[in-house]
């Protein structure tokens, strides 16, 4: 008795909240009651034919919608087309919600497995990361290490070319002032050594004869080997005795000319010698000079 249900597009319902859980159908619920009440009316129906029929009495329609038991009957059929009306606007919200439940299920099953999906390659990705960061924290502890090695190396090294440095600007100093002094003693005995046979002042003679022993005593150790014995008796006698070397009476031109030659010599000798030092500690200086700028280089 109940209209065939029209097929009907599936909607987006207005409820947001969770689908309602209907206890029993409600279209089974009206079924039920409908036939309840149909029962219940050809119960009454039949009770008052068997009345009638009991009683001998003719069959009066206008009479008969009169009766309690037809009223009720009248009251009934109004009920059940009320009940069918209600039945059909029912069945057309379940059908609704049923629509939105089935569509909505749909959509939070297919975004809780993108989301399941999404945390298991954020839980992967998350994984690599903490090892990629765990590995970068131990590459940072070793550079650290290695920078720490570095500095304490340069500044080592740092420390050493300071010392280094001032040494050979303490030498360098040292070796252009003998240079220049023993050139100053050259030039003043090459006067007499070239054959002019000039009187020298005893002034001149004792400041020659003072930078020989100030030279010798200082540079010991770098004249050791430069000059032979015979050479180191002659400038020992030179330096007690400067006059006997360049005395200018004519009656001791003969003897004093070599001895005066000697100590020219020796004087020429020392000073090439301190230049040729002087020379290689310059390139030495510019040898650890670039080795520390490599170094600081690489290390920095």
């Amino acid at each position: 008795w109940l209209k065939a249900r029209k097929a009907r597009s599936c909607s987006p319902c207005p409820i947001t909240s969770v689908p309602l859980k209907l206890p029993f159908p409600i279209r089974m619920w009206g079924k039920t009651v409908l036939v309840g009440l149909a029962a219940l009316a050809l119960t009454a129906a039949g009770l008052g034919t068997s009345t009638d029929a009991n009683s001998g009495l003719s069959f009066d329609a206008a009479d008969a919608k009169n009766r309690p038991v037809s009223k009720v009957i009248t009251l009934l059929k109004d009920m059940l087309k009320q009940l069918e009306k209600e039945a059909e606007d029912d069945e057309a919200i379940y059908d609704k919600l049923a629509c939105w439940c089935t569509t909505n299920d749909k959509q939070k099953t297919k975004a809780i497995t993108d989301a399941e999906t999404k945390i298991a390659d954020l839980t992967i990705k998350i994984e690599e990361l903490t090892a990629g960061s765990a590995r970068l924290n131990t590459e940072i502890k070793n550079h650290e290490k290695e920078v720490a090695g570095n500095q304490a190396s340069l500044d080592q090294a740092t420390a050493l070319r300071q010392k280094q440095l001032a040494e050979f600007n303490a030498e360098e100093k040292d070796l252009l002032e003998s240079i220049s002094a023993l050139k100053a003693a050259v030039t003043v005995l090459s006067k007499h050594h070239g054959g002019a046979m000039l009187q020298l002042p005893r002034g001149r003679m004792l400041g020659v004869a003072t930078t020989l022993q100030h030279e010798m005593q200082k540079h010991a150790s770098l004249l050791q080997g430069v000059l032979s014995p015979s050479e180191r008796r002659a400038a020992q006698a030179f330096v007690q005795a400067p006059e006997d070397y360049f005395d200018a009476t004519p009656t001791f031109k003969q003897s004093y000319a070599p001895q005066s030659g000697e100590i020219f010599g020796i004087l020429k000798q020392m000073k090439e010698t301190f230049e040729s030092n002087l020379s290689e500690s310059q390139k030495e200086e510019m040898a650890n000079q670039k080795a520390y700028e490599d170094l600081k280089a690489a290390k920095e």
